[in-house]
């Protein structure tokens, strides 16, 4: 009795199933969401490169590297001070990895670092500078390309190629700077501020100018080697100039705080990079636009062969020219972008219309620092 009783209820029951499912409408089976590994993209949306995803498995395995590194060292001229502060925070912040700023001139920098690959001794993972001392030790075996950067692969973000000073990507650039002059605004009017670099042969600039020593720096080869070049300035011109009882300062900032204080009425080619902080904070200097022409040329970095840290060195590369880098660095040092999406952080009186732009190409680059090796300036200036 207890087992047909069992059975007729479980009869029951099928029967209901049975006539429930007779009576509902079919309800069309829906598959499964697949699972995603990447994050979902807009449709028509380009991916960022300088934004790796975290499915990028080898974008992932340099992070996770450059964290077990924890450190990048840069030898540099143009993170100093404020500057270097405010990359040094905001990329240790981000990647909790340190960035350890050594500064100093670039010829001087380079030289220590071809010791080092020499002694096979490396601290160096990085140098920023002016493309002609990069050259120099590119040319050399010195260097690294890092062509491959994420933040690299986006050609549409730049106004400026990123790769102009080498095409192998060995040079990177990071700021557009203008090379041409410089004046005190109390000690030279408007109006008698000069118009081209012939007419500072003239005997009313006679120890009236400063710039940077020639056996130490590169910079001027960047405005007077391209003028030459180009036959829009000859060496007898040059040679006046530099002969006129100019002045010679170790580097650009010490020249250009020698310029702001009155010490000089005039500052012979150098770029911004120097004065823009100053300009920002009011002191009386402004760039002028010369008829030979004003020159274009950026500043740039370059990854250090056999470095100590290879990973954090290309997250910090990758950083440093990305949007968020960008805005950081050139906001501190008041200057240009080579991208498009910075601002021109610039102040006023450090803009100027050149009668003449010359942009650099790697050619010039080569043939700057070509002239840098042989001391030509020195020649002229000095012996």
């Amino acid at each position: 009795m207890f087992v047909r009783i069992i059975t007729i209820t479980i009869l029951t029951i099928l029967f209901s199933v049975s006539s429930m499912a007779c009576a509902a409408p079919a309800v069309p089976s829906t598959p499964a969401a697949p699972i995603r590994t990447n994050p979902v993209e807009r449709p028509g949306a380009a991916a960022t490169p300088s934004q790796p995803t975290v499915a990028d498995s080898a974008w992932q395995k340099v992070l996770n590297s450059a964290k077990q590194e924890g450190k990048v060292t840069i030898y540099s001229y143009s993170m100093i001070g404020d500057v270097g502060i405010a990359v040094s925070r905001a990329f240790s912040q981000k990647y909790g990895i340190t960035l350890d700023i050594i500064t100093g001139r670039g010829a001087e920098m380079a030289e220590r670092i071809r010791t080092e690959q020499v002694r096979k001794n490396v601290a160096a993972d990085l140098m920023d500078a002016n493309p002609t001392q990069l050259i120099y030790l590119r040319d050399i075996g010195g260097t690294v390309s890092s062509r491959e950067l994420p933040v690299l692969q986006d050609k549409n973000v730049w106004q400026v190629d990123p790769f102009v000073a080498d095409s192998q990507g060995h040079i990177l650039i990071h700021t557009l700077l203008n090379h041409t002059s410089f004046v005190n605004t109390k000690l030279v009017p408007t109006n008698e501020e000069p118009t081209s670099l012939a007419e500072l042969t003239q005997p009313k600039w006679k120890g009236k100018m400063v710039t940077i020593d020639p056996t130490l720096s590169s910079g001027q080869y960047i405005l007077f080697g391209t003028l030459l070049r180009h036959k829009l300035i000859d060496e007898s011109t040059v040679r006046a100039i530099g002969r006129n009882n100019i002045k010679f300062a170790v580097n650009a900032q010490t020249g250009a705080a020698e310029l702001a204080r009155g010490s000089f009425s005039l500052f012979v080619t150098t770029a911004e990079i120097a004065f823009a902080p100053m300009m920002r904070e009011g002191a009386p200097v402004k760039a002028i636009a010369l008829k030979e022409g004003t020159v274009s040329s950026p500043n740039a970095i370059a990854a250090i062969k056999d470095s100590p840290h290879p990973n954090a060195t290309k997250l910090f590369l990758n950083w440093l020219l990305s949007q968020e880098g960008q805005t950081v660095y050139l906001k501190a040092q008041a200057l240009s972008s080579p991208r498009k999406d910075v601002e021109d952080f610039r102040p006023p009186p450090a803009q100027i219309k050149p009668y003449r732009l010359i942009a650099l190409t790697e050619e010039d680059e080569n043939e700057n620092a070509k002239l840098f090796r042989e001391q030509l300036l020195t020649k002229l200036w000095k012996e």
